[in-house]
Parts: C-alpha cells; structure tokens; sequence
C-alpha cells in the first residue's frame, strides 16, 4: 500500500514537471479548428538548445574577431619591421659615404701637416680590461639598432678628433700658449679602461644598450687623480649617480668632470694647474668597483676623451 502510494506521488510529479500547452489554429477559410499539444518540459528543451547554440555562436564571433585583429597587429608589425630595416639600410648606405669622404679628409690634414712640419701622431689602439665600471646609463637601445648607431659615434668622434686638431694647428701657427694650457690631454690617474666612451652593455644588467658619456679608468682606491688641464673648479661635492665629484671649467668651451672618489681635495672657486692632485679615486655612487670616471665637454657637449689624452 505504501509503494503504491508512493508511485502515486512520482506519477504526480512527473505530471506536474510535463504539463500539456495547447495551441488552437483557426484559419479564415474554413470552419475545422487544429490543436496542437506541446509539452512543457520540449519547450524548456528546446529554449534551452537555443541558448546553447547562441552562446556557441557568439564565442566563435568574439573569437573570429579577436583573431582578426591579431592578425592585423601581426601584419602591421611586419610592415613597421620591414620599414626600420629599409631605413637602418639607407642610413647604412649614407655613413658608407661619410666615411669615404672622411678618409680624403684625413689625407688632406695629413698634407697640411707636412706642409707645417709637423710629425704625424702614431694612433695606439686602445684595449678594454676588467675592473670598475660605472656613471648614468643616459639611454638604452635594443641591440639591433646599435650596430648603426656605434658607427655614427664613431664618425661624430672622428669630426671631434679632426676639430681638435683644427684648432691645434690654427694655435699654433698664432702661438696661444693659455689655449693649449686649456686642453684637457693630461691623463687624470693611471690605470685601465674598464669601459670607453660610446654605447656599451650596461655594467649594472639588462640586454639592452646605454651610452656610456666618458670613460672608466680602474686603479686602487686613495689613487691621486690630477687636473687634465688648467682652469677653475665649478664644482666639488657629492652626485647622486656619480658620487663624490670634481668638475673644472678649463676656457675655450672645455670642461672636465672627475667622478666616484673617495675624498675630494678642492673647493669650488679654486684656481688649479695641469697635473695639479684634485681628488682620490675611489668607488662611491653607482659603481660596480674603484675606479675613475672622466668626463669631457666642449660647449656642452660630451667627447670621447681619447680625442684629447696621449
């Protein structure tokens, strides 16, 4: 009796989970009525396939489009890619010219030299070591465009080099002691190149490439560092990138920056000579060890100091 009842109950259920619509068709033209009986639970079905079918159909549409767009992106990338090494290509063209006109140049200083008397300068190769690095990584390229930029510096360094001499040459022949008392040619400290002027891998990590605006020289810290030159200090104390630092204001458009010491030996307003002991080397700011950091500008404007030290 129980089980009976109990079925009762589920017929019951199912009969309320399956109710019956029915739908009722009259057409115009004639008089005989058509019935139709649809379950609830068809119609729930049915709905719900719909909304299946319409959230496939839209996930496919978000996903076809996001993949259009990707594509697009791939394809602008491309264009903007073969456009820079269109560009890098030309300009590698155009420095292949300067620097043949760069070598007549060189022959025509040479004859003016001779015609002055005077001896040409022997060119020593200047080799890298390990030790100290340091100073502000001004800005920072990725490698593939370096290339083309290190051969600009390259011919930028060499105009420097030619104008210093210009100017040497035109010194000379009009005698002006003061001005050659000005050129910053004195080595400042004894010791190696750890890095020169130019683009460089930054010492302090990271692929990428930064312009290094002097050169590191390494020796061990208390080392005395001289004036490259005469002139005035314009500034001793303390850089945040460049800790303790000395900067001297030689005339003629040069200045000379001495960074990372340990002790500072002028202050600013003091009178200084060529060779005179400025300062100790040292290893303060960013530095990766002791050494010497020596910056030289022209009107502003940094050179490779080899254009100037012997």
């Amino acid at each position: 009796m129980i089980k009976t009842l109990f079925n009762n109950l589920d017929e019951k259920k199912k009969k309320r989970n399956n109710k019956q619509l029915t739908f009722l068709v009259i057409p115009e033209t004639t008089s005989k009525t058509y019935r139709f009986n649809i379950s609830t639970r068809l119609i729930k079905s049915t709905l719900a396939l719909v909304s299946i079918l319409i959230l496939i159909t839209v996930s496919i549409s978000i996903l076809f489009y996001g993949s259009r767009l990707e594509i697009s992106g791939v394809n602008e990338l491309k264009r903007d890619n073969a456009s820079k090494a269109e560009a890098i290509e030309l300009l590698n063209n155009e420095i292949e010219l300067i620097e043949a006109q760069k070598e007549q140049i060189t022959k025509k200083q040479n004859e003016i030299k001779k015609l002055m008397g005077i001896k040409e300068d022997e060119i020593n190769e200047v080799k890298s070591s390990e030790g100290g690095q340091g100073g502000a990584d001004i800005k920072e390229y990725p490698k593939e465009q370096v290339e083309v930029l290190n051969r600009l510096q390259d011919i930028k360094t060499y105009l420097n080099r030619q104008e210093q001499e210009l100017d040497e040459l035109i010194a000379q022949v009009d005698n002006k002691k003061e001005y050659f008392r000005s050129i910053p040619n004195q080595w400042p400290v004894t010791g190696d190149i750890t890095s020169p002027y130019g683009w460089r891998k930054s010492p302090f990590g990271g692929r990428s490439q930064s312009f290094h605006d002097g050169i590191d020289i390494a020796n061990n810290v208390g080392t005395e560092i001289v004036a490259a030159a005469d002139g005035k200090v314009i500034f001793s104390g303390y850089q945040a990138v460049y800790g303790r630092t000395v900067i001297i204001d030689h005339g003629y458009g040069f200045n000379s920056k001495y960074s990372h010491n340990s002790a500072l030996l002028v202050e600013e307003g003091d009178r200084v000579k060529k060779g005179d002991v400025i300062a100790k080397l040292g290893n303060t700011g960013r530095s990766t060890g002791p050494h010497l950091h020596f910056t030289v500008t022209k009107w502003g404007v940094t050179l490779d100091p080899l254009i100037y030290l012997p």
